[in-house]
Formats: C-alpha cells, structure tokens, sequence
C-alpha cells in the first residue's frame, strides 16, 4: 500500500484546496483558472516558508 510523504500530501492538500476554491469562488472559467493557479502558488509558498521555519527553529 502507499503511503504518500508529508510533502506529497501537503501538495495534494493544496492541489484539491484551490481546485475547489477556483470552482467556488469566481464566476467564468478564465477567472476561475486563474484564481485557482493563484491560490495553488500561495499554498506552495506558505508550506515551504512554514517548513523552512520548522527547519530553522528545529535546529
């Protein structure tokens, strides 16, 4: 069985999250593309400048 890695799901995590939040939250299919590749960089951006300070303060 597989078992994905914390860094898999946090990416899947953040591939279904603006998946759905593009479809939610805007009314035609451009904006709703861009929305969703928008949200889908701030959740990278936010998991690796959170695993970085995990790293730093880890030690």
């Amino acid at each position: 069985m597989y078992t994905p890695s914390h860094l898999e799901a946090s990416l899947l995590f953040a591939l279904f999250a603006s998946t759905v939040m593009g479809l939610v939250g805007r009314s035609n299919d451009r904006e709703r593309v861009y929305y969703g590749l928008y949200c889908f960089g701030y959740f990278l951006v936010a998991i690796f400048a959170l695993a970085w300070l995990m790293r730093l303060g880890h030690g």
